[in-house]
């Protein structure tokens, strides 16, 4: 069932970088459903670089010309598919470049609210998300919604907001977070995982500031002792369901350390909930 169409200030235009494989295909089939929600626009992106010889065998080379149209023809016959499937506004570019640096150009020249990505694997941050997302996830300031492999859409009932004490705290910064919890009319957990050193040193500020901003939405507040915050996130989400992890990536502090490699290895993050990361615009 769908609720009430929304058209909020942060959510007017969403960025959906494409490659054209399976998993970017369900992060857009993804992204269409949000477009939907929100009456918003939907913008497919490719970017490709030419191919260069890596040997002095000869080969056939593909011009650019080529690689341009056929790219075009590929990422027309898809949005051309979720226009008509979802009955969204929906925009296609393709150019040569670097893809996350065309990405974050892209965003700013859009004015973009949202980047949608796929993520797929695991084992390192690079691997679990793919390489273009993490470093579009390092470059931007845009939210951005990584949708896995294995994810398909579902209205957003149950947000899990997984915090840490030292996370900037602006209003503006969750504005995203809580459109999206206003037109779903989600309800919200807020997890702190703490270690066990830091639940002797909690002097609790962190948690006074999201007090105001959640101030009047239904929220649960929870805080679990682990000294993994992977494996603290994982067991409360195996227990308490959610159709949506939100984290915020500050200076490559709370979200590099729940991504990286060592961590991986006590939970691989083979998931099925979409991650929205946040950004500290300082």
């Amino acid at each position: 069932m769908r609720v009430t169409l929304y058209k909020l200030d942060t959510m007017q235009n969403i960025l959906v970088p494409v490659d054209f494989s399976p998993v970017s295909r369900n992060a857009a089939i993804y992204a269409a459903e949000l477009a939907k929600q929100f009456n918003a626009k939907l913008v497919l992106f490719h970017a490709y670089m030419l191919p260069t010889p890596v040997s002095e065998v000869p080969y056939v080379m593909v011009t650019a010309d080529e690689m341009q149209k056929e790219n075009e023809a590929l990422i027309k016959k898809e949005a051309d598919q979720l226009h008509d499937t979802y009955k969204i506004e929906v925009e296609w570019l393709v150019q040569i470049g670097i893809a996350s640096d065309e990405i974050k150009q892209l965003a700013k020249d859009k004015n973009s609210d949202i980047i949608v990505m796929g993520m797929k694997g695991a084992g390192g941050l690079d691997k679990i998300i793919g390489s273009t997302t993490t470093n579009v996830i390092r470059k931007v300031k845009v939210p951005v919604l990584v949708i896995p492999d294995k994810a398909t859409y579902q209205p957003i009932q149950h947000i899990t907001y997984a915090y840490d004490l030292n996370d900037p705290s602006g209003p503006a910064l969750f504005q995203p977070l809580l459109d999206l919890a206003a037109s779903y009319q989600s309800r919200f957990s807020l997890l702190h995982v703490q270690s066990p050193s830091e639940a002797k040193e909690n002097s609790g500020a962190g948690k006074t500031a999201l007090e105001a901003i959640f101030n009047g939405r239904q929220v649960t507040w929870v805080t679990t002792e682990d000294s993994s915050v992977t494996r603290g996130i994982s067991e409360y989400l195996l227990q308490h369901p959610a159709e949506l992890l939100a984290m915020i990536a500050h200076r490559h502090n709370f979200f590099e350390r729940v991504f990286s490699k060592s961590h991986t290895t006590a939970m691989a993050y083979e998931t099925s909930i979409p991650l929205l990361i946040l950004h500290d615009k300082e």
